[in-house]
């Protein structure tokens, strides 16, 4: 069995303290215990206060005595064994102060949390003189008329833009803006379909003429495209442009995320720079990963469920890291998150519903041996900063 490490050996302390440690990892942890010679007894860091130093010392006398007493080899390591087995169970004692400490700041920060609701259907409509609108507080039916191009707001949290049966008479440029927090679906002049994330915007033209179809994207989106040999849509992103002709895909590509990942679930994409280089073309159930820095692209096989996840209502980590783990609940709760001091490497995996609330994903993202405080915003809003620590 691989040996457990220092986080999993204060989750295995924990359990045993709180009496809720199974058969299992009760083995787990004396496996563990009785692999360690005399000499690499190790308690993990932030065990308990000062708990290192404590089992040194407290080894020390017990050495002293044993080899003042006995001189017998074999006697001496079975007595040594039960004398570290008390030791053992001394330090769990010891360090039940420090961690019920830990577990009520995590409660007091927990509780800091339970009003940050989830994110929902948010978002803020540009049109073409500047005017802005905010979709979740508009009421269904028209939204706005942009030349003779009408855009209405539908019952399910969508605005539709219809083009009249005869010649538009002009095209201009709207903007829909999604905050952190936020989420929405727009139907596009050409009958394309696209769901914004969260910290998103899509700039596109009120009606699509001439050769192609060209939109703009910022953040997360995910298009089901309608078809059109004729008209190739095109979504610009930071340094990368993806064409097709009619398909479903996702594009991911935040500002503050050092490449763009675009999935492919139907269809093909083609994936160019900015300058009109064609960097690779895209088969369904693949990711192209964009450098904008470095102009290069990597091509594999994707799992497209965890690509597209946000978008029916989930958070799926595969292997992701603490930073962008955070960075993704920091938009859909409206957070602020700071980190201090140097992340650990560890990699988590997991699936949780974006529709609960703040702290109930943090209680379970605690499980995962997270830590972090949390702090009220200095202008004395209701918005919360979430500080992470190694």
């Amino acid at each position: 069995m691989a040996e457990p490490d220092k986080i999993r050996l204060q989750e295995l302390a924990n359990k045993y303290l709180k009496g809720t440690i199974t058969i299992a990892e009760q083995a787990e942890f004396d496996n563990w215990f009785n692999s360690k010679s005399q000499n690499e007894l190790i308690f993990p860091e932030k065990f308990a206060m000062s708990g290192e130093e404590h089992a040194k010392m407290l080894l020390d006398k017990i050495d002293a005595r044993i080899i003042e007493a006995n001189k017998v080899s074999q006697p001496y390591q079975l007595w040594k064994k039960i004398a570290i087995s008390a030791v053992v169970l001394l330090i769990l004692s010891f360090g039940a102060y420090q961690l019920l400490n830990k577990q009520i700041r995590y409660q007091i920060a927990l509780n800091k949390l339970k009003d940050v609701e989830p994110g929902g259907d948010k978002a803020v409509l540009t049109l073409a003189n500047g005017k802005q609108i905010v979709l979740n507080n508009t009421k269904n039916g028209l939204v706005a008329n942009q030349g003779n191009i009408v855009i209405n707001k539908t019952s399910n949290d969508q605005i539709i833009y219809k083009a009249p049966a005869g010649d538009v008479t002009a095209v201009s440029y709207n903007t829909i803006t999604t905050p952190k927090g936020g989420q929405f679906q727009v139907v596009l002049p050409d009958g394309t379909k696209v769901w914004l994330n969260s910290a998103s915007s899509l700039k596109y033209p009120t009606a699509f003429i001439g050769k192609e179809r060209d939109v703009t994207l910022t953040g997360e989106a995910y298009f089901e495209v309608a078809k059109n040999k004729e008209m190739p849509f095109k979504v610009g992103t930071a340094g990368q442009i993806v064409e097709v002709l009619g398909t479903h895909f996702n594009i991911n590509a935040y500002e503050d995320e050092p490449v763009v990942k675009t999935t492919l679930l139907e269809g093909s994409v083609k994936i160019s720079s900015v300058r009109g280089v064609e960097l690779g073309l895209l088969h369904p159930g693949q990711q192209a990963v964009f450098n904008p820095v470095k102009g290069e692209v990597m091509i594999s096989d994707a799992d497209t469920s965890q690509a597209i996840a946000w978008k029916n209502g989930l958070f799926y980590f595969k292997g992701a890291d603490v930073v962008s783990i955070m960075k993704s609940l920091a938009r859909w709760y409206d957070i602020d998150v700071e980190f201090d001091g140097q992340m650990p490497q560890r990699r988590f995996s997991g699936k949780i519903y974006r529709n609960v609330n703040a702290a109930q994903v943090m209680e379970i993202i605690d499980y995962s041996a997270i830590n972090y405080k949390v702090e009220d915003s200095k202008d004395g809003k209701i918005k919360r900063k979430l500080i992470i620590t190694p």
